[in-house]
């Protein structure tokens, strides 16, 4: 499977490059939108960070992105964010602020908590926006290619490359033995006492680790055979970024470090300077 069919069955990218972020050079736009994840993620006030993730609302509505696509998307933080509010709420020391019965236990939620947990969701949300920025309006080749010209080190760029490609290789190799369990009238239980769905199913990952391992060791030798030395030569960037991709990208970076600026006090600066 190549990168463009892993590329369009993940729906990573929507091919309606007509937006200046779509045009926008790979690696300014990469650097940019890296930048702005570093930097907004990090703040600890809602309203700076509602700013922040509003900003990139405003970006993905100038890109063309479809919000019905960008909603799937978001859906992946939802069991992220589920255990971020079951779990800080109650391991989070502080102030009171529910108590929850459940038979002979009470669970104490405290304020601390919940505001650590919805904090991170923010957080997690922004970045995820900013990443579904960028590979909605790039390629993934391009992105690949904009990180070797960038000097990040080959092997994490092939392990990158590697993962997205056989990802889906894997998906498939999966779905053909959920075929087969099927034709051989396999019903999972309902119930946690079901211990022959627990075998099977842990048959089944035991059985998909062991394929997966052995078509790496092909695919490997397969590389070898064609003269795979550890690394592979690719074609750089020929020309360099325009004056258009750097006004974008210190846009972008710009309002990431004027939150920055702004939590650490910079309006109390300015004021008292004035």
């Amino acid at each position: 499977m190549n990168l463009h069919r892993a590329e369009s069955r993940f729906s990573l990218r929507q091919d309606n490059g007509l937006s200046p972020l779509h045009k926008m050079e790979p690696r300014a736009k990469l650097i940019a939108i890296i930048g702005f994840i570093c930097l907004v993620t990090g703040l600890s006030s809602f309203s700076l960070l509602i700013i922040g993730a509003a900003f990139l609302g405003i970006l993905i509505t100038l890109s063309g992105l479809s919000w019905r696509w960008l909603a799937g998307r978001l859906a992946w933080v939802v069991p992220t964010a589920a255990c971020l509010i079951l779990l800080l709420p109650v391991v989070t020391p502080g102030e009171l602020w529910m108590q929850v019965t459940l038979g002979p236990w009470a669970v104490i939620l405290t304020r601390q908590g919940v505001q650590r947990a919805f904090l991170l969701i923010l957080r997690l949300i922004i970045a995820l926006l900013a990443v579904i920025l960028l590979v909605g309006t790039t390629p993934f080749s391009e992105i690949m290619l904009a990180l070797k010209s960038l000097r990040v080190p080959p092997v994490l760029v092939q392990l990158i490359e590697l993962a997205v490609r056989y990802l889906f290789v894997i998906g498939d190799e999966l779905n053909r033995m959920y075929i087969a369990r099927r034709a051989r009238c396999f019903k999972a239980g309902r119930s946690l006492a079901a211990t022959y769905t627990f075998y099977t199913l842990g048959q089944l990952i035991g059985t998909l680790f062991l394929r997966s391992w052995q078509r790496s060791e092909r695919i490997y030798l397969a590389m070898l055979a064609r003269g795979f030395t550890g690394s592979y030569r690719v074609p750089g960037h020929s020309t360099r970024p325009a004056g258009r991709d750097l006004a974008w990208s210190l846009g972008i970076l710009g309002t990431a470090l004027g939150l920055r600026l702004l939590e650490l006090g910079g309006l109390t600066w300015i004021i008292s300077y004035r």
